[in-house]
């Protein structure tokens, strides 16, 4: 059974206590570089077999992580990892040794290498991502939904070779690892598609298909950590084992206004999922560039949901399939009118599910999840799962929930059901 993951007071506090030597931010790179090198060396991902028992060790451990895979090299830049330029005390050492416990309670089940729960601490270590960044990890039950809402639609018809997905807000990764499982062991109508495909080669397959891109420098080098050390574990080796000319395609950038990285190559991918910050930028000069790049949708007090709605649909292909789970503000306040009335009658919009109801970890605004294709309206039909009524109380697993499980399951019994009425046309049509 896993080790209980300490409470998000837990979390602050530890920074707290570190940050009485070293600044916050590198207080908060200690704190979760340390889980990172427990995690390496548990799960024998690096050469180190010992447990880093000291702040050399942990340094240590992370050079050795670095070298492991090009995409990992970031580790050594200090300003992605402060970490490097702030020496940490005796005493501030062992808060920390003592908080991580060995690193198991960074496991996040038998048989799993996945790092939710590094992500996860991330999220709750560092005040700054959350609020400055809106990083705010997606549950991988939700992630899992929006999954099957565009990525396997999108793979059904353009085949797993050469299906692309885009989170244009990864933070550390957590719809990117889901994809990832789900692109590695693709599955067509209940049948396994190359099953001939040696481990390596469905590996390769499934990075080749998952791109992620995120104004959040560390958390990038995270989701590619997550990634390369789910890939290493499926295949029992160590990272630097694997081959290094193996794709990692998650990139720091501003995604809304960022013009040269090749991943915001606009209609380039055949699924776009996302869970995009819901914040209003605070900072007048940003929110004025981002209102003159989106002009469209930026209307008001816009929050950050809105342009990156046109951002992702931007990145899909023609015919692509978008699904975002996103504040549902937008329905509710003047500055959605525009957004609402102009903007998406233009595209084929195919769901609208009320999430406001469901308990989402860390989601303190109320959402909905959208799902579109781009291509004009197909119809005057629109599926709409509706909310009756909220969570009685909070779950004790909120995958499930009373809501999150109606929610579900309406939503796959729609998909079966559809799949057959497709299954009986297309046999209709033979006979």
């Amino acid at each position: 059974m896993n080790v209980p993951l300490p409470s998000a007071r837990a979390h602050e506090r530890l920074v707290q206590n570190l940050a009485t030597g070293i600044d916050t931010p590198a207080a908060v790179s200690w704190a979760h570089v340390t889980a990172v090198a427990h995690h390496c060396v548990r799960h024998a991902l690096v050469p180190a077999t010992e447990p880093p028992g000291s702040p050399d060790a942990v340094r240590r451990v992370i050079t050795e992580l670095a070298s492991a895979h090009p995409g990992l090299a970031g580790f050594l830049d200090p300003q992605a990892v402060p970490f490097w330029t702030a020496p940490l005390t005796p005493a501030a050492w062992t808060v920390l040794r003592d908080f991580w416990a060995g690193g198991e309670v960074m496991d996040d089940g038998p048989h799993r290498v996945d790092g939710y729960r590094l992500g996860d601490a991330y999220q709750a270590l560092s005040a700054d991502a959350r609020r400055s960044r809106a990083l705010c990890q997606t549950p991988p039950w939700i992630a899992e939904l929006l999954l099957e809402l565009s990525l396997e639609p999108a793979t059904d018809e353009i085949g797993p070779q050469d299906v692309r997905m885009i989170d244009p807000a990864c933070g550390t990764g957590h719809i990117l690892l889901e994809a990832f499982h789900s692109a590695r062991v693709y599955r067509r109508r209940g049948r396994a598609y190359g099953a001939h495909l040696s481990s390596e080669a469905s590996i390769e397959r499934a990075l080749q298909t998952v791109h992620g891109v995120d104004l959040d420098a560390y958390a990038v080098l995270l989701a590619r950590y997550r990634l390369l050390a789910t890939s290493a574990s499926i295949l029992k080796v160590r990272i630097d084992q694997l081959p290094r000319a193996w794709p990692v395609q998650v990139a720091c950038a501003n995604s809304l206004l960022d013009r040269e990285e090749p991943l915001l190559e606009h209609c380039r991918y055949h699924a776009v999922v996302s869970n995009p910050p819901y914040i209003v930028v605070a900072d007048a000069r940003q929110r004025d560039l981002i209102r003159k790049a989106y002009p469209r949708v930026a209307a008001g007090k816009f929050p950050l949901a809105l342009p990156f709605c046109e951002l992702m649909f931007s990145l899909a292909a023609p015919g692509g399939h978008v699904a975002q789970l996103t504040s549902n503000s937008f329905m509710k306040r003047e500055f959605g009118r525009k957004f609402i009335e102009q903007y998406l009658p233009a595209f084929d919009m195919r769901w609208v599910i009320d999430t406001s109801g469901a308990y989402i970890p860390g989601h303190g605004t109320p959402t909905v999840i959208l799902v579109h294709r781009i291509r004009p309206p197909q119809g005057d039909t629109v599926i709409t799962v509706r909310g009756v009524q909220g969570e009685p109380s909070i779950p004790e697993d909120p995958a499930r929930g009373k809501v999150w499980s109606a929610i579900a399951d309406s939503v796959r019994r729609r998909l079966a059901e559809d799949r057959l009425k497709d299954a009986l046309a297309s046999h209709s049509d033979i006979a």
